[in-house]
């Protein structure tokens, strides 16, 4: 009957030290929007934990440490945000001036409705300088933003609706840092948005005259 007992205990205890289990996709796009929404120095375990609804052991045994996660994470919004986005505006099918006006207008409007700004533009000024894994993957996903812009534009100059005189690289480094700045400048507390240049404006220096 004790040892009866002490097996049963013994299960018991298994129980209740096991992990509880989670759903780690899920946890890992929460630990993506904390990180977009307060960067990587904004947000702690704590804040990490609580958003991800998982234990801090569950996080260290699936994850890692804090900036294994946030390597993870900013895989993840490469993959849910950015590459999506991009896909789209490479559309050979779509009108080049309409998709740029989309892109553009779609970054002021904001990418998700509670969090402006981008993770990846806000994480080149919080880390990119100072950790090559992050700086690595900062530099890919600029680079498929240049080819996407670069594609779009070389798309219009072929249909006549953009300037085909002009690089079609330098316009698309231009857009690249037209996008970077609408980013930062969503983040600004400006409630009438007096700080946001209108779309088509932008747009204008493209066109053909």
């Amino acid at each position: 009957m004790l040892l009866s007992f002490s097996l049963m205990s013994v299960r018991v205890s298994c129980r209740t030290m096991r992990p509880k289990a989670f759903d780690q996709q899920q946890a890992l796009q929460a630990a993506m929007l904390q990180f977009w929404e307060s960067g990587y120095e904004g947000s702690s375990m704590q804040d990490l934990v609580k958003r991800m609804g998982i234990s801090r052991q569950s996080l260290y045994d699936t994850y890692g440490n804090k900036r294994e996660l946030f390597i993870q994470a900013l895989r993840c919004y490469r993959h849910q945000v950015v590459e999506p986005r991009l896909r789209d505006l490479a559309d050979p099918t779509r009108d080049p001036i309409k998709a740029l006006r989309e892109h553009l207008q779609g970054i002021i409007n904001g990418w998700n409705d509670q969090i402006r700004g981008c993770l990846m533009v806000r994480t080149t000024l919080e880390m990119a300088p100072d950790d090559a894994a992050v700086a690595k993957l900062v530099a890919e996903n600029t680079r498929q933003l240049r080819d996407a812009l670069r594609a779009v534009v070389e798309r219009g100059q072929a249909s006549g609706v953009i300037d085909p005189s002009r690089s079609a690289e330098e316009l698309a480094a231009r857009l690249m840092a037209l996008s970077a700045g609408l980013h930062v400048c969503c983040r600004l507390p400006d409630p009438d948005g007096a700080s946001l240049p209108s779309v088509d404006s932008l747009i204008a220096g493209l066109r053909v005259h």
